[in-house]
């Protein structure tokens, strides 16, 4: 198959797994009568479950997805999906929902498989490229599944629990589709030669030791072994790596968080908008959160696209641009808390994630380029277990302070986090300054 086929076909397994329509009303379904939870359960009981699972799951993740070659590892998260919806639509206990969570945490997880497996079988020119695409997949299927559900929610043809269906049968296809994924096959390691001149000059600390390590890490990929997890370590001595990987891990961390309360922030301020309404009966405005979704991911997608094809110097601009995002996040999120309005709160959301996903096009490629064929899932990986460690830890302080009872709290911590991450590459980008 060439590049384009199997990036069809990735991306086809990507739009599968991420339409998901019940997902755009997850809390409300927990605190609906079917399961009964109430707010304050599922902030500091269930959610943090998923946060803690998905960490300790990218620890066996990060460290097995280059050896077991990708495939297995997207089998196992489809497989983990169709189990999480099965168990959602049929029970309503605490335990299982205990279990969906930690299944969850294991889907999650293995989201490093999708958008490494390409970085294998294709060419470093088209990194880039496939980068978008793929990632553009994820936002074509979560914009069809906000938009459904919005339409299913509005129209009243289905509730929030049969959604759950929907998801189950996408799911089930997901699963089917990976049959048709080639498997990969091991490849040498890329000499310096054939990685990009942004890149070269990124490397100077790296090109002696790893012209004497090419041969034994060929030998050292097809087993699991101490020498083995060293050998991928040395992908970090890169500056350019760890700058990037720095901003892929925290910012995944506060994106996350935002994820994983958004709704909950939303069901608090439309109580509140209702509290505050003449009107009786008044409906509630979080209903809206599928069309919330559909509008964020169709203008990421397009975002997503535009940073696969632009030609930009990474290694001159990336600080700034790193800069001008985060302080950007940093507004969108604390407008949405200060300004206590679903509406105003809806459209900072949009802002704030399209950002995010235009950004991560960006550094997945440049992360990509730097690093080896056969590292990719353990770099993506290990960045990825480092944001859901830093997760999980922000999760447990603002649990055992009390924090996360009150959603607008939460969002308040979120969006001095992003003040913080433009901050510290601000002052990076002094420091670079002054040495020249």
């Amino acid at each position: 198959m060439n590049w384009k086929t199997i990036s069809l076909c990735l991306c086809i397994y990507g739009v599968l797994k991420e339409f998901r329509p019940s997902e755009s009303y997850f809390i409300p379904y927990l605190l609906s009568p079917r399961m009964n939870f109430t707010e304050e359960q599922v902030n500091n009981e269930i959610l943090s479950i998923g946060v803690y699972a998905s960490m300790i799951f990218m620890i066996f993740v990060s460290l097995t997805t280059d050896w077991l070659r990708y495939k297995i590892v997207i089998v196992i998260q489809a497989l983990c999906g169709v189990c999480i919806y099965a168990l959602l639509s049929i029970f309503t206990s605490f335990t299982s929902i205990v279990a969906v969570e930690i299944l969850y945490g294991l889907f999650v997880a293995t989201e490093v498989a999708y958008y490494t497996y390409t970085y294998s079988v294709v060419n470093v020119k088209y990194y880039q490229k496939v980068t978008s695409y793929t990632r553009a997949a994820h936002l074509i299927g979560r914009f069809f599944s906000g938009f459904l559900s919005q339409v299913f929610i509005s129209t009243k043809l289905f509730d929030t629990y049969q959604l759950n269906f929907l998801t189950l049968g996408s799911l089930t296809a997901a699963m089917m589709w990976t049959i048709t994924l080639p498997a990969v096959k091991r490849s040498e390691p890329k000499s310096e030669s054939q990685k990009m001149n942004v890149i070269d000059r990124a490397l100077e600390t790296k090109l002696e030791d790893e012209d004497n390590d090419l041969a034994e890490n060929s030998t050292e990929h097809s087993k699991m072994s101490w020498k083995y997890v060293k050998s991928m370590c040395k992908e970090y001595k890169s500056l350019y790596i760890l700058k990037w990987s720095f901003w892929v891990i925290t910012a995944t961390c506060c994106f996350n968080q935002v994820l994983y309360y958004i709704q909950s922030l939303w069901e608090s301020l439309s109580n509140d908008e209702c509290l505050q309404s003449s009107i009786n009966n008044c409906t509630k405005t979080s209903e809206w959160n599928g069309a919330v979704d559909a509008v964020y991911t169709i203008i990421s997608t397009f975002i997503t696209f535009l940073c696969g094809s632009i030609k930009l110097n990474m290694e001159k601009y990336s600080n700034l641009l790193i800069i001008v995002t985060s302080f950007i996040q940093f507004a969108a999120l604390y407008i949405s808390v200060t300004y206590s309005s679903i509406y105003v709160s809806y459209i900072n959301y949009i802002i704030y994630c399209a950002i995010y996903q235009g950004m991560m096009t960006i550094a997945s490629s440049e992360i990509a380029k730097c690093v080896n064929k056969d590292n990719h899932g353990f770099v993506f990986g290990v960045n990825n277990l480092l944001a859901a460690t830093l997760q999980s830890l922000a999760t447990f302080f603002m649990t055992l302070c009390g924090l996360s009872s009150s959603s607008k709290i939460l969002f308040e911590w979120y969006a001095i986090f992003c003040l913080v991450i433009g901050v510290c590459y601000l002052f990076l980008s002094i420091l670079q300054v002054v040495k020249k």
